[in-house]
């Protein structure tokens, strides 16, 4: 098997495995491994047609056969190329790997498959929220956290389906008010404590508020958001003469799409109820522009490294114009990254001037989660360490019931696997081709429905399903994590682009001077 990967034009001989969770491709010293779960897509590029009966079964010859080959894009920007001698082995490939990268229950896949190797690895400790909380200091007298206290109101998950059953909340709040607050943000996402910084100041989460073209209002929601600002008091309540408005509700969304969310009964806070707050909108754009700007990226990629080695097979040295078609894509997404770090940088400025921060966005489970994650990696240096980072991807992610499913493709998609003619544009062939493809290894296209309705309740609901699998991922995570040291892995395969940056300056070489 031949291996190319884009950015690195050098065309490797070895050995490809399929096993069950990985496809591992080896070349003497060097091994590439690829989880099916990091495959975003696959296309498989037939030779040319060589006459009018030409079909699935054709027999080509190995010059003819190269002319074929199967381009696999990953979702962490890795892009390579596959070809083999022999064609029918290929399509084996192709088949073999869309049947293990396209499963129909998340029990399939390598966490749920792991073992741990001794009994040390067994006893990795689940994430503890209340740990972590005492960790902040959350209730812990004397501490910055004095005025705030743990609730367990969620415990069954009946106040909000999507939250964790262990939440922190002012200590003068009581749970019949947070009641009565959740029904006032969408989908009972109700602002609970995300960060407590050691200043004494907070980052909290929501969802938007149920405001609605009559500007509906909750006094309970109020009395909530007042609370959180006067944690940081001696006291626990805030000065009644007191008018700065100093704290931040961000809304990570576009003004735009604020206001026309009114319309469905949402929107955003009326800043004349809320006393001592300013809102700050960060115009980051929803999740459906997100992937297609990172859709345009990647193509413009993909694109951009085939003109490249077609040009170093011509003999041209020159990088093929990467950094024109990347920006000439229009993808956004650099604009889009920066919104979100911008965002970041107000939420850890407003933290370290003493200002409490409330984050939102629509439903609080992807733009306000990379907002809350990124902060606390840039305030809090436990984060930065392995076991921390563990923590928070658990904390924030995991327990606040971000959709794993839905957004990373875990179970894979069928129709991202695609057959092409070489010599043509990327357009699907007849579905036969790719059904005689598949046919020749058995695959099986049919899912059981129980199965797939059991996925997708852990992908709305990550939170309540994560409980009981969670000892089980957590063991693997921390098998990993202890093989971690500092030490800098060279991936054989990498390939730099210092060319790429509109600032880059060849270097002088020292033996020529030029």
């Amino acid at each position: 098997m031949r291996l190319v990967r884009s950015g690195n034009n050098t065309e490797y001989m070895g050995t490809l495995h399929l096993t069950t969770h990985h496809m591992i491709f080896s070349a003497g010293d060097l091994e590439l491994w690829i989880p099916y779960p990091m495959i975003h897509s696959a296309v498989l590029v037939r030779p040319p047609r060589r006459d009018s009966d030409d079909n699935i079964q054709a027999v080509y010859t190995e010059e003819q056969a190269l002319e074929g080959s199967i381009r696999i894009r990953c979702h962490h920007f890795l892009f390579v190329t596959l070809r083999c001698t022999d064609i029918r082995r290929l399509y084996d490939v192709f088949a073999t790997v869309k049947h293990l990268a396209c499963v129909v229950s998340l029990e399939q896949l390598y966490a749920f498959d792991y073992r741990p190797d001794t009994a040390d690895d067994a006893k990795a400790v689940e994430y503890d929220a209340h740990a972590e909380f005492r960790r902040m200091g959350v209730g812990v007298a004397g501490s910055v956290g004095q005025h705030w206290r743990v609730s367990e109101i969620n415990r069954e998950f009946q106040l909000c389906a999507t939250y964790p059953p262990v939440v922190a909340a002012p200590a003068r709040i009581s749970d019949t008010t947070l009641t009565y607050a959740a029904r006032y943000r969408s989908k009972a996402r109700l602002p609970v404590l995300s960060y407590l910084h050691p200043n004494g100041v907070s980052m909290t989460r929501s969802s938007q508020p149920m405001v609605g073209l009559k500007q509906a209002r909750s006094v309970q929601d109020e009395k909530l958001v007042e609370a959180i600002v006067a944690t940081s008091e001696p006291t626990g309540m805030v000065p009644r003469f007191r008018n700065e408005r100093n704290n931040i509700i961000i809304d990570a969304r576009p003004t735009t799409n604020a206001v026309v969310n009114r319309a469905i009964g949402a929107g955003s806070e009326n800043m004349d109820h809320y006393r001592q707050c300013r809102k700050v909108y960060l115009g980051i754009d929803n999740i459906h522009v997100m992937r297609d700007a990172l859709n345009r990226l990647a193509d413009a990629a993909v694109d951009a490294a085939d003109v490249s080695a077609t040009a170093s097979d011509l003999g041209n040295a020159e990088p093929a114009g990467m950094m024109v078609r990347i920006q000439s894509s229009r993808s956004s997404w650099l604009s889009h990254l920066q919104n979100i770090l911008v965002g970041v940088k107000t939420i850890v400025d407003a933290i370290d001037a003493g200002h409490h921060v409330l984050v939102h966005c629509s439903d609080g489970w992807d733009r306000t989660a990379q907002l809350t994650s990124l902060a606390q990696l840039c305030l809090d240096p436990y984060y930065r360490t392995i076991e921390g980072f563990v923590v928070l991807v658990e904390k924030e992610w995991v327990s606040f019931g971000h959709q794993f499913t839905l957004r990373n493709g875990h179970l894979g998609h069928p129709d991202r696997f695609t057959v092409v003619r070489a010599g043509r544009k990327r357009v699907p062939e007849h579905s036969e081709d790719i059904e005689d493809i598949d046919r020749d290894v058995g695959e099986t296209e049919s899912a059981d429905d129980g199965a797939q309705t059991g996925s997708s309740i852990f992908g709305r609901f990550a939170t309540r399903a994560f409980r009981g699998v969670q000892s089980r991922i957590s063991s693997a995570i921390q098998t990993a994590s202890d093989n971690l040291d500092d030490i800098d892995y060279t991936d054989p395969f990498f390939a730099e682009y210092p060319e790429l940056h509109p600032d880059y300056v060849r270097p002088v070489d020292p033996s020529t001077g030029t």
